[in-house]
């Protein structure tokens, strides 16, 4: 169910306030895909290297499988991952409270990056978001009120960015 905006009682003022709210949402949002994909890369490269130093017979048994350090009794024992099941160092690993058990830093970001689904999710869900709408309208608005943007305004290059960042990104018709 759709909710039209009615934001044509809003002054100039009060309009570029809310376009700078907006421009804020969209580099937030962008920060946070930027992110998730540098998260999703790190991720794929560390996959990449343990599945071939896995392939080395018993390396993990006697190295950490993310920074190839030796196991030492006392100095830099070894602890498996509750997850990936690798043995890993202290310094790869964090225990785990709730679960009382080790888990490797990149199990650990795993399991934050698996959040991204709620992104996609909402994204997939949702044609337009809140700032888009938001945008949209106060588009269609200052354009029927003035019949064009004058070039040199503040709101007008605000839109224009909003406007190119969100067609790159997000669907907004």
């Amino acid at each position: 169910m759709r909710r039209k905006l009615d934001l044509s009682d809003l002054t100039d003022d009060e309009a570029e306030h809310v376009l700078q709210v907006v421009q804020r949402d969209f580099t937030l949002r962008k920060k946070e895909e930027d992110r998730l994909n540098e998260m999703k890369q790190k991720l794929d490269e560390e996959g990449n290297k343990c599945s071939i130093l896995s392939k080395h017979g018993r390396f993990n048994e006697h190295c950490c499988m993310h920074c190839c350090s030796p196991f030492t009794f006392l100095i830099n024992p070894k602890r498996q991952c509750q997850d990936c099941k690798y043995n890993i160092c202290k310094n790869c690993s964090s225990y785990q409270r709730k679960e009382k058990a080790w888990l490797c830093n990149m199990c650990q970001l795993l399991r934050a990056q698996s959040l991204e689904w709620y992104y996609n999710n909402v994204k997939s869900r949702f044609k337009c978001f809140g700032g888009a709408k938001v945008l949209k309208n106060l588009y269609r608005k200052h354009r029927l009120e003035t019949g064009t943007f004058s070039r040199s305004s503040l709101q007008y290059c605000i839109l224009i960015t909003a406007l190119h960042w969100l067609s790159s990104t997000y669907i907004y018709n």
